[in-house]
């Protein structure tokens, strides 16, 4: 099978080169030496661009291109300081060589521009992204990993100049709104030319005559020849030894006047999930700007997977992934358009471990085992569609429809010290948001939005438990199966309307907001038709809304301005049929400096009184995992906390120079805190709102390129403080410390020779105090990336990682090959996976009074071939 299949794919390689041509050929100047980066483009008869090239430091030029069905063909070649010259050329020619001569012209004004790579022009940043790759780069994320101001985090969440995105626009378009993980993960590499960064953004064209945007987005700029046409690649891929490996995926691209459209679809076993790139609920609340919230409903049982977050999924999650998605825009008239993403995402995970718990309690701590073999079945389909009206200059009309479905099926049969255990859930999960925006301009200076939003997120689950210990704690026969249903529908409607008005140097914000909640909780607990009403609840909670939001903003200069935000909120809060009045007072102050010489500083204060969620106020314990219940509480106070931070940064993008400081301390007024009872085999926990505790915590990174070196370097160091009163087996709370330090250091080379590389190191130390017992950990890692050009069409990877854990190393080292023959649109890819044959990985984290050691199992040692083919 693998070899008619090789077969197939040279067939079609023969094939399409077949029905191609390529002319090549050299440009020179009058003293015959090459001309480097001369544009060489071939167009048709009716003047559109079929394929281009640029020459390298030689003068060559290679370009191949399809068989077109006229066969008059221009070749035109330009060069800065050169005169334009263009030829009328037949199918048949293959060697086209060119003498340009220089252009000498008289000019009042003479004003000379080099081709930058970072291009800094008021509130956008351009960068080109050839000078950043190495050409090992697949995906848009990839490339985007290596550019100065931009950051791309461990869950694929993009930060520009420190900031998380609000859009990622192709070609000035927005296609997937907060879905954008979907294009980053899987948008080819090969396509991009250029990624902007843009300050101060606003996608309202109303709110943007007033705002001074905080929001930063990118766009992508595609390489010539994207526009008009098909483009896109088709990945296939098998693994040929050990494990069996593949990867199939598809990018298919259209940009055009009228439309333009994206279709993604991934199916892999290499340990990406699908569904973690899909957003979920939005919560923003903008004082200048647009708001848009979303709630969502709370599970109840939970069923861990032990999987370690330190490393690459690829190593360590066993999963079959599958991803399709669907995302156009398009204008049904020049002040109508019509956004949409459809998607499926599909996981199916097999997950091994084993974990030891221990709580440090008393002189003889408990302890447990678990052998856990987890099984999970997890999808999300939804449909997203936004109509943007924009009927004249002073009105602005959108409305945004979102449907979800989310079912998950999880089962896991596991070893409690001895005793076997069987749990398994299905959860099924309905959700629908729309929110529709008006913002009307009433004068020069006063902006009217108007928000109506409404959304309704429904849970059903059912769950069984098999466990003999259960079963012997609740009297009942060891064979008995405990069966938990759980319903959990939140449904909401709510208006907010805000006036904006500018006076000179002063922005003011009024608003008033009206929302009412309804949210229903019940949950049965039934064995073999008996009932058991200790451990079933039925709970609801009803809110009504109004708030009253003042918000002022006094720029003293474009740089520098102070905001005072102060929100009164009066609550009709109602649970479980006992009724209060709440009024709530939420102030927020912040003074910024920004673009400056000295780089941005933010001083920041905010207070915030919140309420508790239905699942804390419950009447009953409620079965959360196989030997875990809690118990909710009554509604008291209002929750408190207070907010103080300052954040200092400073972003050069044309230096690859940047700082990012922030700090950051939470005081904890009141909180909703626990009361556990902890037994050899049980954990039963008790809500109750108590004072709460502090949170110091500390970021820094500096990079910085050295350009004698042709080295960027990064130094990260993050560092958190907390205390917190816990109650643990005992008659009253206790605090609790502990504190984090992570110190890490990368440095990427940009030579212009055949080899290249980035590492680094981190350094990884956890402590935690509590009742005089002190607990500590330390880990470390090292990584190594070297990428080598054997040849202009051959480039090999070699991926290295060494992690130091609790006295033991661990060592990850993948080979990857990477062939790109001149003319031809197939590429080849060879991946040599965990050459080492790693075949297991543990990991000790700490938290209060709690050690937990988990050993997961690891992806053992594959051969991935791939070929990718593009059009």
């Amino acid at each position: 099978m693998q070899k008619s299949f090789a077969f197939f794919l040279l067939f079609i390689s023969f094939f399409t080169q077949a029905q191609g041509f390529t002319i090549k050929g050299k440009i020179t100047d009058l003293e015959n030496r090459g001309i480097q980066n001369a544009s060489v483009s071939l167009l048709n008869e009716t003047g559109d661009y079929l394929e281009y090239d640029f020459t390298d430091e030689n003068g060559n030029y290679s370009i191949v291109f399809q068989n077109p069905r006229s066969s008059a063909i221009t070749i035109e070649i330009s060069c800065l300081g050169y005169s334009k010259i263009s030829k009328l050329i037949t199918n048949s020619s293959q060697s086209q060589d060119f003498t340009l001569k220089n252009k000498v012209e008289v000019l009042q004004e003479v004003v000379i521009e080099i081709s930058k790579k970072v291009r800094v022009e008021q509130d956008t940043t351009t960068i080109k992204l050839a000078s950043f790759g190495n050409k090992t780069e697949q995906t848009l994320e990839d490339i985007l990993k290596k550019i100065p101001g931009i950051e791309v985090l461990q869950d694929g969440t993009i930060k520009a100049h420190g900031i998380s995105i609000d859009k990622l626009l192709v070609e000035g378009e927005d296609m997937f709104d907060k879905n954008y993980k979907l294009l980053s993960k899987n948008l080819d590499a090969k396509v991009l030319d250029a990624i902007q960064i843009i300050d101060n953004f606003e996608d309202n064209p109303i709110l943007k005559k007033l705002n001074n945007s905080e929001k930063v987005a990118l766009n992508l700029k595609l390489v010539k020849g994207k526009k008009n046409i098909w483009f896109g690649n088709i990945t296939a891929g098998s693994g040929i030894i050990s494990e069996n490996r593949w990867k199939e995926s598809l990018n298919l691209g259209l940009l055009r006047k009228k439309i333009k459209l994206f279709y993604l679809a991934d199916y892999n076993n290499l340990g990406e999930k699908a569904t973690d790139i899909v957003a979920t609920n939005i919560l923003e609340n903008n004082s200048f700007s647009e708001d848009r919230l979303e709630f969502k409903a709370k599970s109840l049982f939970q069923i861990n997977n032990n999987e370690v977050a330190l490393f690459s999924k690829t190593q360590s999650v066993f999963n079959n992934a599958f991803l399709n998605s669907l995302s156009f825009a398009t204008k049904i008239k020049d002040n109508l358009s019509l956004r949409g993403v459809v998607y499926l995402a599909e996981d199916r995970q097999n997950q091994n471990s084993f974990s030891e718990t221990r709580y440090n309690l008393e002189e003889n701590p408990i302890s447990f085992t678990e052998n856990n073999f987890y099984n999970n079945h997890k999808t999300v389909a939804s449909t997203e569609l936004e109509l943007k009206y924009y009927p004249n200059d002073k009105n602005y009309i959108t409305n945004l429809f979102i449907y979800k479905i989310n079912p998950n099926a999880t089962n896991s049969d596991l070893f409690f010290n001895l005793d076997q255990i069987n749990q398994s859930s299905k959860n099924n999960n309905y959700t629908f948001y729309n929110h529709f925006n008006h913002t009307l301009q009433l004068s020069e200076n006063k902006i009217l939005n108007s928000y109506i939003y409404f959304g309704n997120d429904k849970i059903k689950e059912n769950v069984n438990v098999l466990s003999p210990l259960l079963n012997t704690f609740l009297n009942v026969n060891n064979s008995d199966v405990i069966k938990q249903g759980a319903n959990n529908n939140l449904f909401y409607i709510g208006d907010k309307t805000k006036l904006i008005t500018k006076f000179r140097n002063i922005d003011v914000t009024n608003s008033i907001q009206f929302e009412l909640s309804k949210e229903e909780f019940n949950n049965s607990f039934v064995i073999y038709n008996n009932s058991f009403s200790n451990y079933e609840n039925y709970s609801n909670l009803k809110q009504l809304k109004l708030f009253f939001d003042n918000a002022i903003r006094y720029n003293f200069s474009k740089k520098i301005d102070f905001t005072a935000v102060v929100s009164l909120q009066h609550i009709n809060f109602e649970s479980n049929n006992v009724a209060s009045s709440i009024f709530l007072v939420n102030p927020t102050l912040s003074f910024n400096i920004r673009k400056t010489g000295f780089g941005n500083f933010k001083l920041s204060y905010s207070e915030n009184n919140t309420l508790p969620e239905i699942n804390q106020l419950t009447n009953n314990f409620q079965l959360i995992d196989y030997r875990s219940f809690t118990r909710g509480t009554r509604y008291e106070n209002p929750l408190k906390n207070t907010v103080a931070s300052f954040n200092y940064s400073i972003y050069l993008d044309e230096k690859r120079f940047s700082v990012n400081t922030a700090m950051s301390y939470i005081k904890s007024k009141s909180i909703i805190n626990t009361e556990s009872t902890i037994t050899s085999d049980f954990n039963f926990s008790n809500l109750k709102q108590t004072g709460g505790g502090d949170n110091y915590n500390l970021s820094f990174s500096f990079v910085n390129y050295v350009r004698a070196l042709k080295l960027a370097s990064k130094i990260e160091n993050i560092q958190n403080w907390n205390s917190s009163p816990v109650n643990v087996n005992a008659a009253e709370f206790t605090n609790s410390e502990n504190y984090s330090n992570t110190i890490k250091y990368s440095v990427t080379s940009y030579f212009k020779k055949a080899i290249n590389f980035d590492g680094g190191f981190s350094y990884n130390y956890s402590q935690s105090v509590f009742e005089n017992n002190k607990t500590t950990n330390r880990t470390q890692d090292i990584f190594l990336n070297i990428n080598y050009a054997i040849s202009k069409t051959i480039l090999a990877e070699c991926n290295n990682a060494i992690y130091f854990i609790n006295q033991q190393n661990y060592s990850f080292n993948n080979v990857i090959l990477n062939y790109n023959p001149v003319e031809s649109k197939f590429s080849y890819r060879l991946i040599f996976n965990n050459v080492l044959n790693e075949n297991q990985f543990t990991l000790i984290t700490l938290n209060n009074f709690t050690f937990y050691r988990s050993s997961v199992e690891l992806v053992p040692r594959y051969l991935l071939c791939a070929v990718k083919y593009r059009f």
